[in-house]
């Protein structure tokens, strides 16, 4: 094994671990923060301040990880994540939960960028799609494993001693990390990329708004599916049959996804066509009502955006030199956060107003639109010649 990959299997390692560890609280603070009084808005809040101190932190803390370094940022992170699992069971008040829970944004701010970098930086040449796809298969594996155990950890133990749990498990990533020798493993003859040329260039600005149009679709779905299922008789059990299937096929689809891209030396087609499948599938949603197609409609969308999101990360690793890579990063991860954050919170008023038919379909159009605006960019870059790789 190459140095290369072993740098990107610990890194997917690493990655799996904190984030199982900082899922596990993705049921425990809206049941715990329930159980001590807090409303529904309450509970909004909470997660909300979660998700904007993440989106907001990204940006400077990736290009943090390129001034300081990424083994600093990553250790940080870890660490930020513990200490935060610690917390909550100390208090019972709606405000100090918010205040933590979005400290604990901090920690994946600190955490993700720095990751996807250091796979960026560790990708062998020709390899970068198979080491993006390994990582985002540890990471939404991990997302999908840890509500899991948060969960049974809460029903064995109780809520204070399933923070623990949490805490515990980031303490295990942290010591991995420990142990994990970062540096720069590809030299590379090209200067140092200041942060202009970073903000003026097309090829990170198409990155950047097809991952958000991409988030958006999946925050209408990931929101208001469960309510328009509940709405047309679903249990609870089927409509977590189809989240299931969703989830399945996205994370399948990204270790293929990754060989495609090294084969095909192409990742910015794949991203775009990607998201406006993805926008199809989502308007298509809410007009079917048999199970069969229902699940087959969602196993494609999960692998339409498994695909998508593999090449949108081997597009933004191409599109800065390492000593920029954690700030294109960084602005990736906020995109992100927008994009969830846009599809689950505008788009409500109008399901409210106008059913989900219409909800379904604006945030469909939406995403189109910002897929369309990114393929424009990118044909910008190519005809600037300003593409270091070629997607």
């Amino acid at each position: 094994m190459t140095a290369a990959t072993s740098l990107v299997a610990a890194v997917c390692g690493l990655t799996f671990v904190h984030f199982a560890a900082a899922q596990m609280r993705g049921p425990l603070v809206p049941l715990y923060a329930g159980a001590h009084g807090a409303t529904a808005t309450g509970v909004g809040v909470i997660v909300a301040a979660h998700m904007a101190a993440a989106a907001v932190a990204s940006i400077p803390l990736g290009r943090a990880s390129d001034v300081w370094g990424r083994r600093a940022l990553l250790l940080s992170g870890m660490a930020m994540t513990g200490v935060t699992s610690l917390l909550p069971p100390l208090v019972e008040g709606g405000f100090a939960l918010a205040v933590i829970y979005g400290l604990a944004g901090l920690g994946v701010a600190a955490f993700t960028p720095t990751a996807m970098s250091l796979v960026g930086d560790a990708a062998a040449p020709g390899a970068a799609g198979r080491a993006y796809a390994w990582y985002a298969t540890a990471h939404y594996g991990a997302i999908g494993v840890g509500p899991f155990l948060g969960g049974l950890a809460a029903e064995w133990w109780g809520y204070r001693a399933a923070f623990m749990a949490s805490a515990a498990g980031a303490a295990i990533a942290f010591v991995l990390g420990l142990a994990i020798t970062v540096h720069p493993v590809h030299k590379t003859c090209a200067a140092p990329v200041p942060f202009r040329e970073v903000r003026t260039n097309p090829s990170v600005w198409a990155g950047w708004i097809v991952a958000a149009s991409g988030l958006l679709t999946q925050g209408v779905v990931f929101t208001f599916f469960p309510l328009l299922g509940e709405g047309r008789g679903l249990s609870p059990a089927a409509i977590g049959l189809v989240f299931l299937v969703l989830g399945i096929a996205n994370t399948a689809a990204r270790v293929p996804a990754g060989w495609l891209m090294d084969r095909t030396q192409r990742s910015a087609p794949y991203a775009v066509g990607g998201v406006l499948a993805g926008c199809v599938a989502t308007a298509l949603l809410p007009h079917l009502t048999e199970r069969g197609p229902l699940l087959a409609l969602v196993a494609g969308y999960g692998v339409v955006s498994g695909t998508a999101g593999v090449a949108i990360g081997v597009a933004l690793a191409g599109a800065a030199t390492p000593a920029a890579r954690g700030l294109v990063m960084g602005g990736y991860s906020t995109a992100l956060y927008l994009g969830l954050a846009l599809g689950s919170f505008a788009l409500g008023p109008v399901i409210t107003s106008y059913g989900y038919a219409a909800g379904f379909g604006v945030g469909a159009v939406v995403g189109a639109v910002g897929a369309v605006v990114a393929a424009a960019l990118w044909a910008k870059a190519r005809n600037d010649c300003r593409e270091p790789l070629a997607v």
